[in-house]
């Protein structure tokens, strides 16, 4: 019995852990995007993502210039974001990196770089690498945060704990419709699990039964 009930309470944990995964890969509400300077691409300003991690994570969050270098004619930041996650109780750290190139006269060669870049040039493009890199670790904690923006091919995050637990949740209630208008009201229902083979799979199964007056 209390092995039972150890298992039972790793796989609650595990649900809380998706249902909190989930909020974290919400879709961006549109409102947040904003188009590249040149028109080409969308991006979530990073004073958007910096507040909304610290609304998600109840202020508990920090962040961090790992290093700063100039390469060339790029300053490059590498930058940290640390959150403490409610439910494992612990911090958990995510990297990124941001390359910003340093303005300088028009036509310049790039062995002349550092004769021609434009006086307090760093003063706005450092703050933009930090800003990139800040982005750039933000899209590891997820979709809200600008993950699967400008992809072409968007993933989405599918809670598998939390999709078994609802289909045993919804299994005995497919097995108690009579009508074809029980099923369809039922599948209305549970649209979080339209995408589930099995969710369809039953819910076939029990259309022909209906159908077979069973």
């Amino acid at each position: 019995m209390e092995n039972q009930v150890s298992v039972f309470q790793d796989i609650q944990l595990f649900v809380d852990i998706e249902k909190f995964t989930s909020k974290l890969n919400e879709i961006p509400n549109p409102k947040w995007l904003q188009k590249t300077p040149d028109g080409k691409a969308d991006y979530i300003p990073v004073a958007i993502i910096e507040n909304e991690l610290r609304k998600d994570f109840a202020g508990l969050v920090q962040f961090t210039i790992l290093s700063e270098r100039r390469e060339l004619n790029e300053y490059i930041v590498t930058a940290r974001i640390e959150v403490f996650h409610p439910i494992v109780k612990a911090w958990l750290k995510y990297d990124g990196i941001g390359a910003v190139q340093i303005m300088q006269k028009k036509d310049t060669e790039l062995a002349a770089f550092a004769e021609h870049k434009i006086k307090n040039a760093l003063g706005k493009d450092a703050p933009k690498s930090y800003a990139e890199a800040i982005k750039n670790a933000a899209k590891k904690i997820g979709i809200k945060y600008g993950a699967n923006v400008n992809r072409k091919f968007e993933e989405a995050y599918e809670p598998e704990y939390t999709l078994q637990q609802t289909l045993e949740e919804v299994t005995p209630l497919i097995k108690k419709c009579e009508t074809n208008d029980d099923l369809v009201l039922l599948w209305d229902t549970y649209t979080e699990l339209h995408t589930s083979n099995k969710f369809k799979f039953l819910f076939t199964t029990r259309k022909g039964q209906i159908a077979k007056g069973k």
